[in-house]
């Protein structure tokens, strides 16, 4: 059976068992009191909640912290289809959005929020803080690639990327994003459309990064020059840095939407064959 015939099957039998026994916990702000605040604060305390839900009855569970897409113009948090959350928590985060109050950095300080916040709190709800997963779609691929490789971000808060156990960028852009260009050119109508500066995940790649899932669809059909920017930091990353545990997955016949689903499945994979590795291990000592 070819690659995308065996998702596409795994994913069908993944969405008729989706009623799954968890506990969860809405709305739960992510800017704890000692955390620097900046921007539009009243913006930042209305739209910097997240959505935890956590697998009931289990301890020690791994944790996928999910940002949404929408081109940081749009958006709102949502549970992602195929995780299985009978084993697995699952923290969904709202940030502030471009031209609604927001601009950048401040979606990328928000995002490095909630990541430090659930590597500080996960423990309080029966979860492994070393286990602590990161992904999103599209603007949520982008800024889950930024908090990997700009420690800048989460350090403010008292975390480190070097934490994160793995992170899993579905479709994200990996040069400066398209978003941020667009505030730019307001002010500066010859900005260009691809460029490689402080805030493309490319340009901060570095030594010590976490271990990087870069997930794409097919470059036939992709958003341009997509999977040529995930396939580049890649290989940035192993080349340049000897990065043993990054690694490109491309998704066949799958564009920028479609490969929502499948590219969910190669993460709820990933980190259910985390979690047998570790229960293996566990009865080895």
């Amino acid at each position: 059976m070819r690659l995308s015939g065996r998702i596409a099957l795994f994913c069908a039998l993944a969405l008729t068992t989706g009623a799954l026994s968890a506990v969860e916990k809405k709305n739960v702000p992510y800017y704890d009191k000692e955390f620097p605040r900046s921007g539009n604060l009243e913006y930042l305390e209305k739209r910097c909640v997240l959505d935890l839900k956590t697998p009931d009855g289990e301890k020690n569970f791994p944790t996928l912290v999910w940002f949404h897409g929408g081109g940081i113009t749009g958006g709102n948090k949502t549970y992602p289809a195929i995780i299985n959350s009978k084993k697995i928590a699952i923290a969904t985060v709202n940030y502030r959005l471009s031209g609604k109050g927001a601009e950048c950095p401040d979606y990328l300080y928000d995002a490095a929020a909630a990541v430090a916040w659930v590597l500080k709190h996960i423990r309080e709800y029966g979860g492994d803080p070393e286990m602590v997963y990161v992904s999103g779609h599209s603007a949520g691929g982008y800024l889950s690639a930024m908090i990997a490789l700009a420690p800048k971000y989460p350090k403010k808060f008292g975390a480190d990327p070097k934490q994160l156990a793995a992170v899993l960028p579905l479709s994200g852009q990996m040069t400066t994003h398209f978003q941020i260009l667009n505030e730019r050119r307001k002010k500066d109508p010859s900005t260009p459309t691809i460029l490689l500066d402080e805030y493309a995940p490319i340009a901060n790649a570095s030594k010590g990064a976490p271990p990087l899932i870069l997930i794409a669809g097919d470059t036939k059909v992709e958003w341009p020059a997509r999977v040529e920017e995930n396939l580049l930091l890649e290989a940035r990353l192993r080349r340049n840095f000897g990065d043993r545990n990054v690694r490109c997955v491309l998704l066949p016949t799958f564009n920028h939407g479609t490969m929502l689903t499948p590219g969910l499945a190669v993460v709820n994979n990933y980190i259910l064959d985390a979690l047998k590795q570790k229960a293996s291990q566990k009865k080895g000592n």
